[in-house]
């Protein structure tokens, strides 16, 4: 049992992979969701929005009272980035609170720009100890994406050192190398594509594409070399975590729940276990943590097998059997 009451001040933030996703998720209780910007976030161009649904998630966090954080977090080229920041420009005019940059010297140009627009930097930023934080910090970041690796040690040294805001994923998975740090999608089925003006690289989310998910198909090593073969599995498991979160929230800023890809009524069931969980904290009720770990068991089972048949298409889109 968890007893006690919390001062709570830490963020719900929940994904919206589309319009109806982000009522949903602020519906259910979330304080703030993140949007990709169709071509520059790590995930399929069906889960980002065009500009006019943009608009519309803007007004949708309007109303709730909450942020909407547009993601920027594909690492841009060289001449990409006057585009880039065109876009972030015009959508701070209309009134996205905040910005997800994967990039360190974008983070500088658009803290140069735009002085009072947060800024997050991404989990594909990979930062892992204070003095990469306090780099980002320096060039503008005001909150930075721990990795789902990191001890809780770790991120109170980098709060205590830092003073940045950290974001942590409570509901994701994990990756065989730190997250957003993978190459080998990229490296074994990039299909350079374009949206609008922008480049799309298909097969690599460092470059605004989806991930096939490689490291989920069997491998074996053979003299030396890994290929695909009815093997092993790369690590690539469900992390979520509940029964840290009591402590957690006393040195952390933001909760992350991931998720664009999965279907409106499980992220909105998600998102609200959470917030019930977060509200129980917040009174003087005491919880009874067995019972809450079923629950979530009951809809990570559910998360899992979303998950299972979006990873299959997957597959079958990086072999040209299906399109995206």
């Amino acid at each position: 049992m968890l007893e006690g009451v919390f001062e709570l001040h830490v963020e719900l933030l929940a994904p919206g992979g589309s319009v109806e996703m982000v009522q949903k998720c602020f519906e259910s209780g979330a304080n703030s969701v993140y949007v990709g910007v169709k071509g520059w976030s790590r995930r399929a161009s069906r889960y980002e929005l065009e500009d006019h649904e943009l608009v519309d998630a803007i007004r949708i966090a309007r109303d709730f009272n909450g942020e909407l954080r547009a993601g920027f977090n594909a690492t841009p080229s060289s001449s990409e980035v006057g585009m880039c920041l065109e876009k972030i420009e015009s959508l701070y005019s209309k009134g996205v609170s905040a910005v997800i940059l994967n990039d360190i010297g974008l983070i500088k140009l658009v803290r140069d720009r735009l002085k009072d627009l947060k800024i997050v930097a991404s989990i594909g930023c990979n930062i892992l100890n204070y003095h990469e934080a306090r780099l980002y910090k320096d060039a503008g970041a005001n909150m930075i994406v721990a990795d789902c690796k990191l001890s809780f040690d770790e991120l109170k040294e980098i709060k205590e050192k830092v003073g940045v805001g950290i974001e942590v994923l409570i509901h994701a998975n994990t990756d065989f190398t730190y997250l957003g740090k993978c190459w080998m999608s990229g490296y074994l089925s990039l299909r350079p594509d374009k949206i609008g003006d922008k480049s799309y690289f298909v097969g690599s989310p460092n470059r605004g594409g989806v991930c096939f998910r490689p490291c989920l198909k069997k491998w074996c090593l053979t003299d030396g070399y890994a290929k695909f073969a009815d093997g092993f599995n790369l690590p690539n498991d469900m992390f979520l975590m509940l029964e840290e979160i009591p402590t957690l929230v006393e040195f952390v800023d933001c909760l992350k729940i991931q998720g664009r890809e999965y279907s409106v009524e499980l992220i909105g069931e998600i998102v609200s276990f959470y917030r019930r969980f977060l509200d129980c904290l917040k009174s003087d009720c005491n919880i009874n943590i067995e019972q809450w770990k079923r629950e979530l068991l009951r809809i990570a089972t559910r998360r899992d097998a979303e998950r299972l048949r979006k990873t299959l298409l997957l597959m079958m889109a990086s072999e040209g059997k299906v399109k995206l």
